[in-house]
């Protein structure tokens, strides 16, 4: 990280209001990624920081392949019927899902670590009351974001992990033994699951594997949620400071010239960390951008077998229907980021193009050309890089589940 800048100048050391703000913008965050060994905010961190990081990374890892791959094997190897292995495969890819976007999350670990260090130097470098309640309105929303994917996400993992498999039919084997409960049926051919003590064993092993995929899935929609907002933020600083670029007449080319400077010095800062943010998210966009499509149709195609099979269950629709909300409203937030990144990118041509300018001199005049050429084509979040995240692309996320739940229908129930 540079500790000067040509025009902004050297970056505060940090003052308790600063720490303050900071640590209130990111405070889930730091809960959701230490747990998962991912939040490092020192380059020089000591051995035993490294250490509980790893051993996180690792028992992450065993508790949701202790999940996968028994119920895989008990999937493809021993369930004959279309409609049971079906059943299986849409909790398996969201275990798929978790494992993919943590293995990236790991693998930009140190790039999530810069945009948390660009933040705090943003929130030390803030001056004026104005920038300051811009900032802390974003971060707000971000928290706020947060705060209800969380909600979702575990409420929904709570209703499928704890109270359904307990609300299902006991099924009695041909010996007049009843099998009791998994959400994720256990190979036989490994150990037998019904047993005492390997049964307790198991649920507790795969509740807690839920509980660490679902603090993945929102760790990842707010690392987005944040990150993002927080670069709006400065957008619209930038934007208020273009706002007050043409002053008093009594303007002289210097003082207009330093005003251009900042100006583009804090555009360049927010687009930097756009760029960084794309960095950490396209893979992790991607992946939500798929699973969310396949889960959706999946939770379409288990409520609807569910209903058409007269064994409809009012604790698996509310389970259903609470997933359904969860997956729905995080690939929402994506592209609902994606969308008011995007929208305020261009607004930052659009405020410079209403100011004043033909009142400027000349030179000073030009040097906002650069800043509309660059607002035209504003960066956003992309899904890996392919499709960019906005409004339409959440339609036809919809449109898409929907089209495979109709193919799906159609060819297995």
């Amino acid at each position: 990280m540079k500790n000067q800048s040509p025009i902004l100048g050297a970056i505060p050391a940090p003052s308790e209001r600063s720490r303050r703000d900071f640590q209130r913008a990111t405070n889930i965050n730091r809960w959701l990624l230490t747990p998962l060994g991912i939040w490092l905010r020192e380059i020089d961190i000591d051995v035993t920081e490294k250490v509980l990081s790893g051993l996180a990374v690792i028992v992450c890892y065993f508790l949701i392949f202790s999940l996968l791959i028994p119920c895989a094997l008990h999937t493809f190897l021993v369930e004959k019927s279309a409609r049971k292995q079906m059943k299986m495969i849409g909790p398996m890819s969201f275990c798929v899902m978790a494992i993919i976007k943590y293995f990236f999350m790991i693998m930009r670990r140190e790039k999530i670590r810069v945009c948390f260090n660009h933040l705090d130097v943003d929130w030390r470098r803030v001056k004026s009351p104005q920038d300051r309640e811009i900032m802390m309105s974003d971060a707000k929303i971000g928290r706020f974001i947060a705060s209800l994917c969380a909600t979702f996400t575990y409420s929904g993992g709570f209703f499928f992990r704890t109270i359904l498999p307990f609300a299902v039919p006991r099924k009695v084997l041909p010996d007049n033994t009843t099998m009791r409960p998994l959400i994720y049926p256990v190979y036989r051919a490994l150990f037998n699951s019904q047993k005492t003590p390997a049964y307790e064993i198991v649920f507790a092993t795969q509740w807690v594997s839920g509980l660490v995929m679902y603090t993945i899935t929102v760790a990842t929609c707010s690392l987005a949620a944040v990150l993002t907002l927080h670069a709006c933020g400065q957008l619209k600083i930038v934007m208020s400071r273009i706002d007050d670029f043409v002053g008093s007449s009594v303007d002289t080319e210097k003082m207009l010239t330093d005003r251009l400077g900042e100006i583009v010095e804090l555009h360049h800062r927010a687009l930097q960390l756009v760029v960084k943010i794309e960095g950490i998210l396209n893979e992790i966009c991607f992946v939500e951008f798929i699973g969310c499509t396949m889960n959706i149709c999946f939770l379409g195609y288990y409520t609807i077998t569910e209903l058409e099979q007269g064994k409809t269950s009012a604790i698996a629709l509310v389970t259903y229907t609470f997933l359904m909300t969860s997956f729905t409203f995080n690939i929402f937030i994506f592209c609902y980021i994606g969308e008011l990144l995007n929208q305020q990118g261009r607004k930052v041509g659009t405020t410079a193009y209403m100011i004043e300018w033909y009142e400027l001199p000349g030179k000073s005049a030009c040097g906002l050309i650069l800043l509309l050429a660059m607002s035209n084509s504003p960066i956003t979040i992309t899904a890996g890089k392919m499709v960019e995240l906005s409004y339409a692309t959440f339609c036809n996320v919809l449109k898409t589940a929907m089209a495979y739940f109709n193919l799906l229908k159609s060819v297995i129930l």
